[in-house]
């Protein structure tokens, strides 16, 4: 008996079995492991999705709340600059009663008609020019420091909210001009103030109805000096401002974070977004509860499946212990027995078609640019052995200038983990080759940790195409000479160019932009050559026949330059170029958008050049005097943008200088 329990007890602590038991702490440990680690990635979840979706709302609820600000300052705007509107308020210094009682109609009617609960109208000093409003109302408020602040910054200023009534309001102060004034760089002559109603908008926001994921809530902070002040809602629905227990003085932003809310009664996770156009903060709070309550339920839910799946995990582990670990392996060496002679071939091949390579190849470390593997044409370029040629480096290679060249691609290579291609010229003795290395990033033992460079000798392709763009740079010249040489147009091209290249800077367009404005303003002129010399040169008033020719030439430039490929919309660039925004232009009648901006350049500096260059019916304007003649047409055939731009050019030091040598006077 004794000896049947010895050696039961022996046969249950053999080393297998013993394996087996530590195999089976292991899972049970590895269980528990697992379940902190997909609790913790829970938490991490959650909050991440909370702060997800915190950073959502506020951005929606930012942007709604910025674009109906931003909807108030845009009527209010178009308001100050309508022109029948700023008349209107002129007819409020008239000495006539009834005309002045015709102006405060007229204003309260634009105010409430624009949408706005009251208006008033200051002066420079910040009395009271014009109000819907009792005078003395206003004037306790303090506006002038306000009105001060609109007119020095020119741009719409909004006070923090207030309450008027049962509602709340924002006043809103807008710069208003002249009725004449042509631009905002004349000083304002005086300050609109409109009372923005908010209520409705803010009821919208804050409204109980309204539900939020994570059973969050959202509040809205306004800063009022050095206090902060929440509109909230005070039975039964009247909004009211409310002066907060903490302060959002000296805040620049409000992360996501655990904090106490601001009734300071409770943990939160809240965060804020600010609207510096009012100075407000659109907050977003969610209780601690909530998520906590949410991992709550997902860990007594884990905890059941980890139960039944380490059950499963026991009883499949005692089941195959010995079967699955024998003819795992076997079957994994036999396959592997299997594969070694056609790897070997592959091998083989690869050796042969990397030595059979036109052109050179290396891999090198990333890490510190030695060669790790060169192929046959490498050594052939470099002169070297492959033995001699591992573990150098590009410095140990090549010169100076082509090893920082090839460090350059290295450094671009590995910043971007995606291949880049660099022209590099290598010279060879007497010779000079013009070599495209092609860098492309590899693995060898660890993700991206080689490079593979491949070097193309394209010193052929690159003068056969270097001969075409000289051929073409030619054609070019010849045609620009033989405008030149046709009457009333000598000059007319330089000028062109020069001027629709210093508006195009001007106007902040972009490098692919100014080079198409140039090259059109270059070759716009090429078609006249084939317009008859006598209608040119004739002095008198062209008949509508000999008019209509005049005006094929566009037809002639865009048919020479057809068969011209451009990278550029030179040729559209050309064809629009005497479109009109009224669509009395030619060749196609277009109109305002559907003439590009590039065009509406070359347009207004082609007719600048031909009205400051001497005609035989009368002599040349100054460029002072070309501008005002073009200002005349300004937003019905020339765009007021670019014209005011050109008279912006011609003021300055480089503009002085192209009308100087041009022979224009200023």
């Amino acid at each position: 008996m004794a000896k049947n329990i010895t050696a039961t007890i022996k046969q249950f602590f053999s080393i297998k079995n013993l394996l087996l038991i530590l195999l089976l702490f292991a899972l049970a440990g590895g269980t528990f492991e697992t379940l902190n680690y997909l609790w913790k990635e829970k938490e991490q979840s959650v909050r991440t999705d909370l702060k997800e979706y915190q950073k959502t709302v506020l951005e929606n609820e930012s942007e709604l709340l910025s674009a109906q600000l931003v909807n108030y300052v845009v009527r209010g705007k178009e308001l100050a600059r309508a022109r029948i509107f700023r008349l209107a308020m002129d007819g409020l210094k008239s000495a006539k009663k009834k005309e002045v009682r015709k102006a405060q109609e007229d204003f309260n009617n634009f105010v409430k008609v624009s949408g706005y609960s009251a208006g008033c109208l200051f002066e420079p000093d910040g009395n009271i020019f014009a109000s819907t409003d009792v005078p003395e109302e206003i004037v306790g408020r303090g506006y002038k420091e306000a009105v001060l602040n609109t007119l020095h910054s020119r741009t719409p200023l909004f006070l923090p909210l207030r309450t008027k009534g049962n509602d709340l309001v924002a006043d809103l102060f807008i710069p208003v001009y002249d009725a004449y004034a042509t631009s905002t760089a004349t000083p304002p002559s005086r300050v609109l103030m409109l009372e923005v109603p908010m209520t409705a908008m803010l009821r919208t926001f804050l409204g109980s109805e309204r539900t939020f994921k994570y059973e969050s809530s959202i509040h809205l902070i306004q800063k009022n000096g050095k206090a902060s002040e929440e509109a909230t809602f005070n039975y039964p629905n009247i909004l009211k401002l409310q002066t907060m227990k903490v302060s959002f003085e000296g805040v620049n932003e409000v992360l996501f974070g655990e904090r106490a809310n601001l009734s300071q009664d409770k943990k939160v996770y809240s965060s804020a977004r600010f609207i510096p156009v009012v100075n407000w903060w659109v907050m977003i709070e969610t209780a601690t509860a909530v998520p906590n309550r949410i991992i709550s339920i997902y860990q007594q839910e884990s905890i059941i499946f980890a139960s039944l799946l380490l059950a499963a995990m026991i009883f499949f582990v005692l089941t195959v212990r010995f079967i699955a670990s024998t003819r795992k392996y076997h079957r994994k060496s036999s396959r592997l027995e299997e594969k070694i002679p056609t790897l070997q071939k592959e091998l083989s091949l690869l050796r042969i078609i990397n030595n059979s390579l036109p052109e050179p190849v290396t891999l090198k470390k990333s890490e510190d640019g030695a060669f790790i593997h060169v192929n046959k044409s490498f050594t052939d370029f470099t002169g070297l052995k492959q033995t001699e040629a591992l573990n150098l480096t590009d410095n140990q290679v090549f010169d100076h200038h082509e090893a920082e060249t090839l460090s350059h691609g290295d450094q671009m290579v590995t910043m971007s983990n995606s291949p880049y291609s660099e022209e590099l010229v290598m010279t060879r003795g007497s010779s000079k080759s013009t070599i495209q290395v092609t860098f492309v990033p590899c693995t060898v033992d660890e993700e991206n940790d080689a490079i593979l460079t491949v070097y193309r000798d394209v010193t052929s392709e690159k003068s056969v195409s270097e001969r075409g763009i000289e051929v073409r740079q030619q054609v070019i010249n010849a045609l620009i000479r033989a405008v030149e040489s046709v009457p009333f147009l000598d000059g007319h091209t330089s000028l062109m160019r020069k001027l629709a290249l210093e508006i195009a800077e001007t106007l902040l367009l972009s490098d692919a932009d100014c080079a198409t404005v140039e090259a059109a303003a270059i070759l716009s002129q090429v078609g006249k050559t084939f317009v008859p010399r006598e209608i040119m040169e004739k002095e008198g008033k062209l008949t509508p026949e000999e008019i209509k020719e005049t005006q094929r030439y566009i037809e002639h430039t865009c048919k020479i330059l057809e068969g011209v490929e451009f990278d550029l919309p030179i040729t559209q660039t050309i064809w629009q170029m005497q479109e009109n925004l009224d669509g009395s232009g030619y060749p196609n009648k277009l109109e305002g958008r559907s003439i590009s901006t590039l065009a509406r350049i070359l347009g207004v500096t082609n007719t600048f050049s031909a009205l400051v260059q001497k005609r035989s019916y009368r002599k040349a304007n100054t460029a002072r005097q070309a501008v005002d003649i073009l200002q005349s047409m300004a937003d019905v055939k020339y765009d007021s943008t670019v014209i005011e731009a050109l008279g912006a050019v011609i003021e300055t030091k480089s503009g002085k200088a192209i009308l100087q040598e041009s022979q224009v006077e200023i």
